[in-house]
């Protein structure tokens, strides 16, 4: 090296400046240079110089790497596997395959910036799907959310300072509509195609507590109070292939939910039924886990193959718009909300950590009740 080039820890190599930077090695304690290069003028290394030597003081510094974002994508997303439940590593894994890698997954981590990444939202918005089709706000903000948290552990990996997903721009998200039935709609349903329909009870219950699929295929008998009119919501299931994987409800909520009596005469019907068919399988039953819902052997049943034969059954109803499963859900939540039940009790039912979830999701449910609010007023004060 020609130290008479050099000046300040800056030197000129051919037609670009680089500057040394002494970091500490956490293993020994002891400093050593690092040089970084590739700088136009002077000026710019030195500036990078004093950013990197005020970092190394703060105990902030980040040595320069090639580390691209589908490496450090895949090994982030093979050390948290562990930690996700296997519907959302798979979700993780889906979408930074289909959407991150194939666009940013050449690119270094630490040449990630914000406005580059608006860019990458903006073109998967408009041209990310198959054959170049548009891809939907909610899709984008997926993979938004997903790289956000990859580059948040980046930082605390030391591989960047900052996270550069914060500050991007964000798709605008549309609320998505969904189809419910009314009251008279939910009666015409239950109380008429559906009473030859194995799958009766799962109906009735879906539609009476507004549980989500997943919570209602791993729902066991031990956990349903008949004489009282109560499930216990203490797990859930998912499907990956054509294996169930046993999780804790979403936002891990567990809950009890009331029962109307309807239901519970319903469930009582089948528990009957089930137990009639353990009886004639004999040794040959296979229903070891005590779930409520089961095949004629006791086999659990897959969710993806309830979300089908749900749909194929509504499609022959005559008078009531089709709908898809978790629309029972849907329906479950607007019939109350219409009727008055406070958010807060209809929140708690859907296993809902926070009521505000539900006002977002319901709002258009929510009858204004202005009218009804000056009346209460006024016969409490007035007495008129």
């Amino acid at each position: 090296m020609n130290d008479a080039k050099m000046r300040d820890g800056i030197i000129q190599r051919g037609r670009t400046w680089s500057y040394v930077v002494r970091e500490r090695d956490p293993q020994t304690g002891k400093t050593k240079p690092r040089w970084v290069g590739g700088f136009a003028t002077r000026k710019a290394a030195k500036d990078a110089r004093d950013s990197a030597r005020h970092a190394v003081n703060r105990g902030t510094y980040v040595a320069p790497q090639n580390l691209t974002v589908g490496e450090y994508l895949d090994r982030w997303i093979a050390a948290h596997s562990v930690e996700l439940k296997p519907s959302t590593a798979k979700s993780y894994r889906d979408n930074i395959a289909r959407y991150l890698k194939p666009t940013i997954g050449h690119e270094r981590v630490q040449a990630l910036s914000p406005s580059r990444l608006s860019v990458l939202f903006a073109d998967l918005y408009g041209k990310g799907g198959k054959d170049g089709k548009a891809l939907s706000p909610r899709t984008v903000e997926f993979a938004r959310a997903v790289l956000r948290r990859a580059m948040q552990d980046a930082v605390l990996d030391r591989i960047i300072e900052v996270n550069p997903v914060v500050g991007t721009k964000r798709p605008t998200v549309v609320k998505p509509k969904h189809t419910t039935w009314t009251g008279a709609q939910l009666q015409a349903f239950l109380g008429g195609l559906i009473e030859t329909d194995r799958w009766a009870s799962l109906w009735t219950l879906a539609a009476a507590t507004g549980m989500r699929r997943g919570e209602l295929m791993a729902l066991k008998w031990a956990r349903v109070d008949l004489e009282a009119g109560v499930v216990h919501v203490e797990q859930s299931v998912t499907q990956i292939g054509q294996e169930r994987h046993y999780v804790t409800p979403k936002n891990h909520e567990r809950r009890s939910v009331t029962i109307d009596p309807r239901t519970v005469a319903t469930l009582k019907a089948w528990r009957k039924a089930q137990l009639a068919e353990r009886l004639a399988w004999g040794a040959a039953y296979r229903g070891d886990e005590g779930l409520v819902f089961t095949w004629e052997d006791g086999r659990p049943v897959l969710p993806d193959f309830v979300t089908k034969a749900f749909g194929s059954l509504t499609a022959g109803v005559d008078g009531v718009p089709r709908i898809k499963l978790h629309e029972l859900r849907h329906t479950h939540a607007t019939i109350l909300l219409r009727d008055g039940v406070p958010v807060h009790v209809v929140a708690k039912r859907l296993g809902h950590k926070d009521p505000s979830v539900t006002l977002n999701v319901y709002a258009d449910a929510i009858p204004d009740d202005d009218g009804r609010a000056v009346d209460t007023f006024t016969k409490a004060v007035w007495g008129a």
